[in-house]
C-alpha cells in the first residue's frame, strides 16, 4: 500500500548525553504499540542501543532508525547521539527529517551540546519542539529550566504541558490547552491544587497564538469564543514558520506525560511537503512531491561483516520500487534495487516501495556512499553534500594483538566508509599511518567496533612531525670521486652551486655546462645523485626542499667515468655543500581557525601564543567568536583536549595546512638532540 506523503512524520531527537532520549524512545514506541515491554540503557536490553560497545558503555554511538504506525501516521523517528565525538550522526540525522525534538534535563539545565544540537537543527531549517525531562526527579526545577532556555535561545518558547508538581510531589502533567491532567496516559479534569498552573501559563499560550493568526486576534479582542481545534491549527502554522517551539513536561522513565507529548507531536510535526526545502548544487529547490521524478540522499552507511553495506537514505521526490533502475549521480554508475527495508532499530523490515518522505534503506550497493544523490537515470541532479565537521584529533596508529599492518590498514578504511568524521591517511614522509576523528572516545570506540567486525586491534600515538631542512646562504662546492681497485676504476668530478629559494618551491636543478667538460650523457647522473642525496639531510636526516643545485663544470675520465661515479660525486658534493650553507630545520604550520562564545576569546588567544602562534584576526559570528592563527603543527597535537579544557566543551576548531616555516634556534635544537637520542637508542 502506498504511503501518503502528507500522512508522513520525520524526527529526530536531539541532546546532550544521558538526558532520557533512549529511553523518551522507548516508551513512545510501548505506548505506539509497537513494542510490548520497555527496554532499558541499565539493563542493556533497548530498542536503540544494540551494538555491543553501547551495551558496554550505556551509552548511543551511533544513530537508530524506527519506522513505524500511529494512528494514520508513518512515523521515522531517529534517536540520536548525546556525546559531542559523535556529532557525525546528529548531522546525519538532521539532514533526514522535517523536526527536531531537544531534550534537556530539568536537574541539569542547558549542558555543553544542547546548545551545539541546537544550532545545528536551527542551521538545518528544522521546525524544533522541546521535552523537559525527568520532573520526577528530587532536584528538578521546570520553571527554572524553561527561564533559561528562554534567556538563551532567540525564539519564542511555548508551554504545553507542564508538571503538576515535582521531585516527590509529582501528580502528572498538564496540559494547558485541553486543560486536562495526565497521570498516566488517560486525562482527567484539574483538580483545584493544579488550576492555579494552568491559569499561570494559558494566559501566554493563548496571546502568543492569536497572534500567529488575524482572524483568530480579531475573535480575541471582540470576545468570541476561540476553539482548541482552532488554536492548534495556529500552533502548527507557527511551528511550521519557525515563530514558534512549543515545550512539554515529562517523565521518560515513567512514561509520565509521553503519551501527550507525542499525540501533540503527531499533530504539529510537518509532513515533508511542509517542511524545510532541499537544494541542489545549482541551488535549485527540490519539491517534494509523490509524483515527480525519484531523487534521494544516502544519509547514513553502516558496513557489517556479514551483511554488507547498509545504506540509509530519503525519498525527497517521486518513489523508489523494488525493480527499480537508479543512477548514481557522483559517479554515473548505475543499479538496480533489489530489495528496501524499513528500519526498526537492529532490525529490518522488508517494504515494497518507498516514496516521496519516507525513510528507508538498501543492502549491498558497494558504490553508495554517504551523501550520494540517486535519481531516477533521466534526472540529471546532484543534492548538496551533508556538511559534516571535520576531525579535531589526529594520532598514529600501529597494529595490536598480533594483527598484520595490512589487514589493521584495510579495517580502518573499511570503517572511514561509514564514519566521515573518520579520516585514514598514510604520511609517506614519517611512514606512519595516521587516524582522525572527533576525539579519544570516538577514536577508542572505533577500536572497540574495528576489533569486533574485523578482528583487528590498533594502539595509538603522538605522530611525527614531518619536518624539512633547507639552506640560508649560497654556496660554491666541488668534488672528485676517484677510486682504483684493481681494473676499470670509478672517476667523477663535479662543481656545483648551490642557492636558496623562496619558501615552497622544493628543489630545482639546471647545468651550466661548457666545452663538454662533462659529457651530456653524464648530466642527468648528477641531478640523480643530488636527488637522492636531499632525502635525507645533515642536521637531522629530514629531507632538504626549497633550493637550486646548478653543475657548472668538472671533469672526467674516458676510460673510468661512469654514470654511478658521477652520481657519487655530486652526491658528496651536495652534503659537503649543505654544510656549508648555514642549514635550519623547518616546520609544519597550520592554519586555525577556533570557534568560541566570546567569554573564551582571551585565553584562547593567550593559550594560542603560548604554542607559538600567530593571530590573524577575529571575526564574529552570531554570539560566538572565531579565531583565525597560524600555529606549529607539534603544538596543536593535544589541542582538543585542551580547548575544551578551556572552554568547557563548548569551543572547536579547524585545522589545515599552511605552510613551512624555520624552526626557532632553542626548538631546533631540542628537535636535533632528540633525534640523535633516538639514533643511539
Amino acid at each position: 500500500m502506498t504511503v501518503q506523503t502528507a500522512n508522513i512524520r520525520n524526527f529526530a531527537l536531539i541532546s546532550h548525553g544521558g538526558t532520557g532520549k533512549t529511553t523518551l524512545t522507548e516508551k513512545i514506541l510501548l505506548n505506539s504499540g509497537v513494542i510490548d515491554q520497555a527496554g532499558s540503557v541499565e539493563n542493556k536490553d533497548s530498542k536503540s542501543d544494540f551494538m555491543p560497545e553501547e551495551k558496554d558503555h550505556k551509552y548511543s554511538i551511533n544513530n537508530s532508525y524506527f519506522t513505524f504506525s500511529d494512528c494514520d501516521y508513518l512515523v521515522n523517528m531517529i534517536d540520536t547521539p548525546g556525546y559531542a565525538d559523535f556529532r557525525a550522526e546528529v548531522v546525519s540525522a538532521l539532514s533526514m527529517v522535517e523536526s527536531s525534538i531537544l531534550l534537556v534535563d530539568s536537574e541539569a539545565g542547558i549542558e555543553v551540546n544542547t546548545n551545539q544540537v541546537w544550532d545545528l537543527a536551527e542551521k538545518n531549517d528544522l521546525s524544533r519542539f522541546i521535552f523537559i525531562n525527568k520532573i520526577d526527579q528530587e532536584e528538578s526545577n521546570f520553571s527554572g529550566t524553561l527561564a533559561e532556555l528562554e534567556e538563551t535561545y532567540d525564539t519564542t518558547l511555548l508551554p504545553i504541558t507542564v508538571p503538576a508538581g515535582e521531585g516527590e510531589e509529582l501528580q502528572g502533567v498538564v496540559d494547558i490547552l485541553s486543560e486536562k491532567m495526565y497521570q498516566d496516559q488517560k486525562g482527567q479534569d484539574v483538580s483545584e491544587n493544579f488550576q492555579d498552573v494552568i491559569d499561570n501559563y494559558r494566559f501566554d499560550l493563548i496571546e502568543t497564538i492569536v497572534e500567529l493568526d488575524d482572524e483568530l486576534m480579531m475573535k480575541y479582542l471582540e470576545d468570541e469564543e476561540i476553539t482548541g481545534d482552532e488554536l492548534i491549527g495556529a500552533l502548527v502554522e507557527g511551528v511550521k514558520a519557525g515563530d514558534i517551539v512549543p515545550v512539554f513536561a515529562g517523565s521518560a522513565l515513567d512514561n509520565t506525560g509521553v503519551k501527550v507529548f507525542s499525540d501533540y507531536l503527531l499533530q504539529m510535526l510537518p509532513a515533508p511537503d511542509q517542511g524545510k526545502k532541499i537544494s541542489e548544487q545549482k541551488e535549485n529547490e527540490i519539491e517534494c512531491d509523490p509524483e515527480g521524478p525519484f531523487v534521494g540522499q544516502v544519509g547514513k552507511t553502516m558496513v557489517d561483516p556479514y551483511i554488507g553495506k547498509l545504506s540509509i537514505f530519503r525519498v525527497y521526490s517521486g518513489s523508489l520500487k523494488k525493480g527499480d533502475q537508479i543512477i548514481v549521480s557522483r559517479s554515473k554508475d548505475k543499479a538496480v534495487i533489489s530489495k528496501l527495508y524499513h528500519l526498526k532499530g537492529s532490525e529490518q523490515e522488508e517494504v515494497e516501495e518507498l516514496t516521496a518522505g519516507q525513510i528507508g534503506a538498501v543492502a549491498k550497493m558497494d558504490e553508495l556512499e554517504t551523501s550520494d544523490t540517486i535519481c531516477d537515470p533521466d534526472v540529471d541532479l546532484v543534492l548538496e553534500e551533508i556538511d559534516f565537521p571535520e576531525p579535531m584529533l589526529t594520532l598514529a596508529a600501529e597494529p595490536a594483538g598480533g594483527v598484520d599492518s595490512e589487514k589493521m590498514s584495510s579495517a580502518l578504511h573499511r570503517y572511514s566508509k561509514e564514519d566521515p568524521t573518520f579520516k585514514v591517511n598514510y604520511n609517506r614522509e614519517t611512514k606512519e599511518l595516521l587516524i582522525s576523528g572527533m576525539g579519544n572516545i570516538h577514536l577508542n570506540t572505533i577500536n572497540d567496533i574495528c576489533q569486533r567486525k574485523f578482528e583487528v586491534q590498533f594502539k595509538t600515538f603522538t605522530p611525527s612531525v614531518a619536518y624539512k631542512e633547507t639552506i640560508q646562504t649560497k654556496v660554491d662546492v666541488e668534488h672528485r670521486h676517484k677510486k682504483q681497485s684493481g681494473g676499470r676504476g670509478q672517476y667523477g668530478h663535479v662543481y656545483l652551486k648551490i642557492e636558496p629559494l623562496p619558501r615552497g618551491q622544493g628543489f630545482e636543478f639546471e647545468e651550466e655546462i661548457f666545452g663538454g667538460a662533462i659529457p651530456n650523457q653524464y648530466i642527468p647522473a648528477v641531478e640523480k645523485g643530488v636527488d637522492e642525496a636531499r632525502n635525507e639531510g645533515v642536521l637531522a636526516g629530514y629531507p632538504v626542499v626549497d633550493f637550486k643545485v646548478t653543475v657548472y663544470d668538472g671533469d672526467y675520465h674516458e676510460v673510468d667515468s661512469s654514470e654511478m661515479a658521477f652520481k657519487i660525486a655530486a652526491s658528496m658534493a651536495f652534503k659537503k655543500g649543505l654544510e656549508q650553507a648555514k642549514p635550519v630545520l623547518l616546520e609544519p604550520i597550520m592554519k586555525v581557525k577556533v570557534v568560541v562564545p566570546k567569554r573564551f576569546m582571551g585565553d584562547i588567544m593567550g593559550d594560542l601564543n603560548s604554542r607559538r602562534g600567530k593571530i590573524l584576526g577575529m571575526d564574529p559570528d552570531d554570539g560566538n567568536q572565531i579565531i583565525k592563527a597560524e600555529v606549529p603543527q607539534e603544538e596543536m597535537f593535544s589541542y582538543v583536549s585542551d580547548l575544551r579544557s578551556i572552554t568547557g566543551g563548548y569551543g572547536h576548531y579547524e585545522m589545515e595546512f599552511s605552510h613551512y616555516a624555520k624552526v626557532p634556534g632553542e626548538q631546533q635544537q631540542n628537535i636535533i638532540e632528540e633525534v640523535q637520542q633516538k639514533k643511539a637508542e
